[in-house]
């Protein structure tokens, strides 16, 4: 790197702590007289290391970076970020006259090392000017320069080692969750080989992976003739018409995974009696973009659908119960006691058990005389209060649907019910008659579903990821290359100068184990399991997944969190996922009003949260594309889209609309063509 910085007047773009290591070089008393000066610092950002650094120093700072093209004098602009912003006012850069410095990750160690060289350079120089020296000593400051050159050498080359083992300790640890996952999976490379079959695949296709791994035989547990499995379809990138004559209409793009596909089928070779699966196929990309595999993850289906038919059959049956209940005792009890599900009934107004047929001594395990005289409510969750507030609403012939609760078998195993519950009449009083239905594999199913989007989720942040740990990483590596070199050459760290060292190094390794923790928390799957929670929390570790992309799309973002609202009833990590994907909508709706303008388009983000009577509410405010009347009414139906074709099919929208409502809540939203778009999520709160 051959570089004249004398009389440089710079500008620089990003912030970061690459940022901060450059100022204090350029503005350090080693590189005085070459009288560089720095007009500028430039990041969308204002709370990162250089910026905060520059202002310390006395530089301009700006979050415009249009204000580049009027600075006066300006003869090298450094860029340390890439985003279309940058870009654009980059266009408008004489560069005949301004020499531009464009550096990636790398090209900044090399542009570090060189400044620091350079300062060597200028030691020696002085020394010689201002001492007479002999040829001896003259051969001593060059070895102790060649020194020098080698040191920083071995640490730009022990730099590139330690990325290399973080991107392979990362590679590893992707494996691990792949393999470990409950959701059947497998993989394909470009060849069309298998390199992973996890054992979740192997149990519902009974297949193993030693089998099948090293092969292109992803087929055979489907079909009895060699057929492209949606993975092959992802990685040979067929065609649409092509993808139909193989799956008819069966197949769609998906909403929840950019550039994948699904589709449901029923495979007569599965198992004895064959299974509905639904599965998924999507895209694995090289940093360049370019296709290098492809994962597909399965979902057995077979048991939501016999469930489906047995419902309606139960609910038929209840109805024909509920109104003929003057029938003769013999034929009720027969038809109490033969129903597929548990029934309970039980007093009005204190809940109390008052009769249960066999059912519920087979599923849950108890007798019938441990029950009576029960409160129906501590056979589930105690901390619902759900169930007992509906059930004062009901009168008589009045019916009600609770979905997803939790109940407790005798041996305390909870597992997921709906409980359809009517008021009615029973041995001349007024009693609630429930019957229930196990839907914990459906839960189970729906809940891999949203974990096969968040591995997903995390797949496409990894560069963003390895961002956030890469800063700490570097403050850690220069705290320990000063203290090794002080003590190799025998120089006394002064106290406050090694507590600092150890505090910068204590904090920074605390900010990198954080972030690993919420990676893996996100991806680990958990119990649904509704908790009292702030709404706040999951709102700012949307942030840990999403900053990066934020910074890249050179959106600005305003947080108005209110610090005293009141708690609600819901899932950490599901809420995430519905703040993931209104964050997400509103970044494709910013970028596509900044494709569509000819002049700059600000894009800001904002989300508040605060409380209106016993409502907690939040809002989610972009200055994207908006959208008309028309859209607001469909926009939470499934398969309904704006998007351009690839890009999306709305189910994410309608997935989000059906976790919100599963806690209580609603989403509204405010919109015109051109003015962006507000969606307000309401929730209650719960004391």
């Amino acid at each position: 790197m051959n570089i004249n910085l004398k009389g440089s007047k710079i500008a620089i773009i990003g912030g970061g702590t690459p940022c901060k290591k450059i100022l204090e070089i350029l503005l350090g008393p080693g590189l005085s007289e070459f009288g560089i000066q720095v007009l500028v610092v430039a990041d969308t950002l204002m709370q990162v290391e250089g910026i905060e650094y520059a202002k310390e120093v006395g530089i301009h700072t700006t979050t415009e970076y249009s204000d580049i093209c009027k600075l006066s004098g300006l003869n090298l602009i450094l860029k340390l970020k890439n985003d279309e912003q940058v870009a654009k006012t980059l266009d408008r850069v004489d560069l005949e006259k301004i020499e531009l410095i464009d550096l990636d990750i790398y090209q900044t160690v090399a542009f570090l090392s060189f400044l620091r060289i350079e300062e060597e350079k200028i030691k020696i120089k002085n020394q010689i000017s201002d001492n007479q020296i002999g040829s001896k000593e003259m051969a001593g400051l060059f070895e102790n320069f060649s020194n020098r050159i080698n040191q920083i050498a071995d640490r730009k080359n022990q730099y590139l080692l330690d990325e290399r083992h973080d991107q392979l300790e990362m590679e590893k640890e992707y494996f691990q969750i792949i393999q470990g996952s409950m959701i059947p999976t497998f993989i394909i490379n470009t060849e069309h080989i298998i390199t992973h079959w996890n054992r979740a695949c192997e149990e519902l296709t009974g297949h193993n992976a030693y089998e099948l791994v090293g092969t292109d035989k992803q087929w055979v547990p489907f079909r009895s003739a060699k057929r492209p499995t949606m993975a092959d379809v992802i990685v040979g990138e067929m065609p649409e018409e092509e993808v139909t004559k193989y799956y008819g209409g069966s197949w769609r793009k998906s909403a929840l995974i950019n550039e994948a596909y699904e589709a449901e089928e029923f495979f007569p070779h599965l198992g004895e009696e064959g299974k509905w699966i639904f599965f998924t196929a999507a895209p694995i990309k090289a940093p360049d973009g370019k296709i290098i595999g492809a994962i597909q993850t399965l979902s057995d289906r077979t048991e939501d659908r016999r469930a489906h038919e047995e419902i309606e059959l139960q609910d038929k049956e209840l109805s024909k119960l509920y109104n003929r209940y003057k029938i003769s005792e013999k034929k009720y009890r027969s038809l109490f006691n033969n129903n597929p599900n548990p029934i309970f009934i039980f007093d009005y107004k204190t809940f109390e058990i008052l009769d249960v047929n066999h059912r519920v001594e087979a599923e849950y395990g108890f007798k019938k005389l441990d029950l009576l005289g029960k409160s129906f409510l501590e056979i589930g969750d105690k901390d619902d209060e759900t169930i007992s507030e509906g059930l004062k609403s009901l009168f008589l012939g009045d019916n009600i649907l609770f979905t997803k609760k939790k109940h407790y078998k005798s041996d305390k195993k909870s597992f997921f019910v709906n409980i359809k519950v009517v008021n009615a009449e029973y041995t001349q009083r007024e009693v609630f008659i429930a019957s229930v239905t196990d839907i914990t594999e459906s839960v189970e199913k729906e809940t891999q579903l949203i974990q096969a989007g968040k591995l997903a989720t995390l797949g496409t942040m990894a560069a963003g990821m390895a961002h956030e740990i890469n800063q700490p990483l570097n403050v850690i590596q220069i705290c320990a290359d000063l203290m090794l070199k002080m003590i190799k050459k025998g120089i006394p760290i002064p106290d406050d100068e090694l507590t600092l060292m150890a505090n910068d190094i204590i904090d920074n390794v605390g900010r990198a184990a954080g972030v690993i923790k919420h990676v893996r928390d996100f991806a680990r799957q958990s119990e649904r399991d509704l908790k009292k929670l702030a709404l706040n929390d999951p709102i700012n570790d949307v942030f840990k997944v999403l900053g990066h992309q934020l910074t890249v799309h050179s959106i600005k973002v305003d947080l108005d969190l209110d610090p005293d609202l009141p708690q609600i009833r819901a899932e950490h990590n599901r809420l995430e996922q519905v703040y993931i994907n209104l964050v997400t909508n509103a970044i494709d709706s910013m970028d596509e009003k900044a494709d569509k303008s000819e002049e700059p388009v600000e894009k800001r983000l904002t989300i508040k949260t605060f409380c209106e009577g016993n409502k907690v509410i939040s809002t989610v405010m972009d200055t994207g594309i908006g959208m008309s009347n028309e859209v607001k009414r469909k926009i939470f139906e499934p398969f309904f889209t704006t998007k351009e074709t690839g890009k999306g099919t709305g189910l994410g929208t309608s997935i989000s609309f059906g976790i919100v409502k599963d806690y209580g809540g609603v989403i509204e939203i405010e919109s015109e063509v051109g003015k962006g778009a507000t969606f307000i999520v309401k929730f209650p709160a719960v004391e």
